[in-house]
């Protein structure tokens, strides 16, 4: 974490000191005598433009991409510069394609516009276009389209000025910038903080377990060792029924069983020594530095070495045929061996469980609630479970699970209650995951949301990120309620309808840490 945090420090922080303000690739020149690159500056308190510098800034989101624009504030006449930047929302990548239009309207016909076919480079629109002849109150419409793709921004009322430009109200800037550049590198975007139902919710861990009824078990007729066939019983193995797993020896033959195996391994230690020797013997007799007697006395040797490794092999088998009273374990249904129930050569008693088959893929999950915020769990509004490497959480009564916990009972010694689940077969799910229960309980109560995503803790207290403009960005400490595994309630901290950062969360945090910027350039 030490090493993703000091790599985002020097994304954001480098480059960008808070004395020389921060730019866009070092600014973009545009055709003719006006130049983008140093004429945007906005601090701290407000937009900081001169009376010959009065520039507009908008941001206006589409239900599939987002503009961030800033222009020259328009003469009458006289020819502005702009500079929007065009992201796609469902990927947050820039457009790389596409022409952008801007209209300026009265009385919902155009009076003037002008079209820049091109990028000048990926998500970026920067060119110059003329304002209209005319003084006056206009409504800008800006609209980009890329093949079947569209979107169209109002972007309200703009002032075109006579002789001098006009001054607009400036848009809400954040102590926090953050690039649309920057945001283009990262796993970035934004939701509106909104009402919407939500149920009170209860967290458990919990681990996949066999379903009732769905698991056929072996266990010991006798006491006894319990030895290992070459089809191991492993678990996470599948397995056919009637599948030979392991064999138990008597008790009566135990210690024979013990001795052969110690016979066998002997005689396949002498072996191997018994052949590297007669390939030594081989070498040196190929240069006749032994006589041939030595030859054939390291052959006998190693024949000798080969039958008593049969010998043992043999006894051994012997002492696991049925003849010697041994049971053969085979797998009792096809299916994946969930549990083993003991070690190879291990003893058990009888009626100790040896091999457990799952022959069914449904789950019963069982967890522990820590936190005693309710006792009831009816009635059950959400159910959803949630494994590391699913994308977002699965709903589990969609597709038949079953809460088996009515009301959770809390032990004095763990400090927990035990809560259970019933799942079918087809959510994916197999024995020995870890997943995180989310039980939303009781009636659902419409309540201010926002993505659990949003939602990062700093110095122990939990805070959102408000984008206030495009690149402009807001801390906010939130007191946070009710939840569910997609959202939680904001009581306090953020307002209806505004925009919050659920995909990048963090990143506008570390690009916090490099101070407030004191201008912004384009």
């Amino acid at each position: 974490m030490k090493n993703v945090l000091f790599a985002s420090l020097l994304l954001f922080g480098c480059g960008s000191p808070a004395s020389s303000g921060h730019s866009h690739d070092g600014g973009h020149s545009h055709d003719g005598d006006h130049s983008h690159g140093h004429g945007h500056s906005h601090g701290t308190g407000g937009h900081g433009h001169g009376a010959e510098d009065v520039s507009i800034a908008m941001t206006r989101w589409s239900q599939g991409h987002e503009l961030f624009i800033e222009l020259d504030a328009p003469v009458a006449g006289k020819a502005f510069g702009y500079h929007a930047h065009v992201t796609r929302v469902e990927d947050n990548h820039p457009a790389d394609s596409g022409a952008l239009t801007l209209r300026f309207e009265q009385d919902g016909f155009a009076v003037e516009s002008h079209t820049d076919a091109a990028v000048a480079r990926p998500g970026i629109f920067s060119s110059q276009a003329a304002a209209p002849s005319t003084a006056g109150t206009y409504r800008l419409v800006v609209t980009y389209v890329d093949g079947d793709e569209r979107a169209q921004w109002d972007g309200g009322e703009v002032q075109v000025g006579a002789t001098t430009p006009i001054q607009h109200p400036p848009e809400p800037e954040g102590a926090i910038a953050f690039l649309k550049e920057a945001q283009w590198q990262v796993m970035f975007g934004t939701a509106l903080a909104r009402r919407a139902a939500l149920a009170p919710t209860v967290q458990a861990p919990a681990v996949a377990k066999p379903a009732p009824g769905s698991t056929a078990v072996v266990a010991a007729p006798t006491d006894g060792l319990f030895v290992w066939a070459e089809g191991m019983p492993i678990v996470g193995r599948a397995v056919v029924a009637g599948e030979p797993l392991a064999t138990l020896i008597p008790s009566s033959a135990a210690q024979h069983w013990t001795q052969v195996q110690a016979d066998a391994t002997t005689a396949r230690i002498n072996r191997d020594l018994a052949t590297t020797e007669l390939r030594r013997i081989e070498t040196l007799a190929a240069g006749q530095l032994v006589p041939e007697r030595r030859l054939a006395e390291a052959k006998a040797d190693l024949d000798r070495a080969v039958v008593a490794v049969v010998a043992a092999e043999r006894r051994a088998s012997a002492l696991t045929s049925g003849s010697s009273g041994a049971v053969a374990v085979s797998a009792p249904s096809s299916g994946v061996i969930v549990d083993v129930g003991a070690g190879h050569g291990e003893p058990v008693s009888a009626g100790s469980p040896l091999v457990t088959v799952s022959a069914s893929d449904a789950v019963l999950l069982e967890g522990h609630v820590h936190d005693r915020v309710r006792g009831s769990l009816h009635p059950v509004a959400t159910l959803t479970a949630e494994r590391g490497d699913w994308e977002r959480p699965r709903d589990l009564l969609a597709v038949g699970g079953v809460l088996l916990t009515e009301r959770l009972v809390f032990d004095v010694h763990s400090l927990s209650a035990p809560v259970a689940v019933l799942v079918p077969a087809d959510v994916g799910l197999v024995v020995g995951d870890l997943v995180e229960l989310s039980l939303g309980v009781a009636d659902p109560t419409p309540r201010l949301v926002v993505p659990r995503e949003a939602v990062v803790e700093t110095s122990g207290q939990p805070v959102v990120f408000v984008q206030d403009s495009g690149e402009s960005f807001s801390r906010r400490r939130v007191q946070l309620g009710a939840s569910d595994a997609s959202y939680v309630e904001v009581i306090r901290g953020v307002t209806e309808g505004e925009r919050v950062v659920d995909r990048g969360a963090f990143d506008v945090h570390v690009a916090s840490l490099s101070g407030t910027l004191e201008s912004h350039k384009h």
